[in-house]
């Protein structure tokens, strides 16, 4: 369960990960997330990232000073995006590419960014591991059915609620129990009923509702399975990120 944005509030009951975005973001996001254990954070760079005027190599040194200076319980989120079109495709390429490798060599799990862009997504199918989260899964059955053959997790947000988005509906209902994950992708995609509020932790109750009966689920039964599966892609259920070296 991804949990970009968290905020006191965070329920007690909660468990799950605040996604990284870019490199240089990691003592804030600390102090956001607090001392609980129970929250583990990642570390990435996104394609937007090529905004910016540093080089590639410059993104991915900065990204691996933080990792050694926090530590990191996976990698991204990073990946491409069509929508936005952030430097070239080629450039998106690069930098993915070079997190994936890191993820590899850091034996961490791989979080992963995609928006339109099922064809370069797909081109790279062969550089996954079996560790990899499909953040905010948006895609179709097909691209769904061949990133689980890799042995992908699904990830979905709010927006699988929504009437229009009926291709991510049949994504989740084609996705098996053992592979599937839900998450906020905060301030965005707020579920229905909370659609055009700035989204929240604890609107991922009514993802897991939509789920579990789109599924025909029990609702405990899914969000124990969704748990079972975090760790597992993890390899771990208590963060490792550095807390204590700074003052929260």
């Amino acid at each position: 369960m991804a949990a970009r944005g968290l905020d006191t509030t965070l329920p007690s009951s909660f468990f799950g990960l605040e996604c990284g975005t870019e490199p240089d973001d990691a003592k804030e996001r600390i102090k956001l997330v607090g001392p609980r254990r129970d929250v583990m954070m990642s570390m990435g760079a996104g394609p937007w990232m090529l905004e910016k005027e540093e080089s590639i190599d410059v993104i991915i040194n900065n990204l691996m000073a933080e990792i050694d200076e926090y530590g990191a319980d996976a990698i991204g989120e990073c990946g491409f995006d069509r929508h936005w079109n952030y430097g070239t495709i080629e450039k998106q390429r690069e930098l993915f590419l070079r997190e994936i490798e890191l993820s590899k060599e850091l034996d961490l799990a791989l979080i992963v960014h995609s928006r339109d862009a099922d064809e370069d997504l797909l081109s790279l199918l062969s550089h996954f591991g079996e560790r990899t989260i499909m953040h905010s899964f948006s895609s179709g059955v097909e691209t769904a059915r061949k990133l689980l053959d890799k042995g992908a997790y699904l990830s979905f947000s709010g927006n699988v609620t929504y009437k229009a988005n009926s291709h991510i509906k049949e994504s989740a209902i084609y996705c098996p129990l053992d592979r599937i994950l839900f998450e906020t992708d905060a301030p965005y995609l707020s579920p229905v009923p909370m659609r055009g509020r700035p989204n929240m932790p604890q609107y991922t109750e009514y993802t897991l509702e939509f789920l579990s009966s789109i599924k025909g689920v029990d609702k405990e039964e899914l969000e124990e399975r969704v748990k079972e599966n975090f760790i597992s892609v993890l390899k771990h259920s208590e963060s490792v990120v550095k807390r204590d070296i700074i003052a929260i």
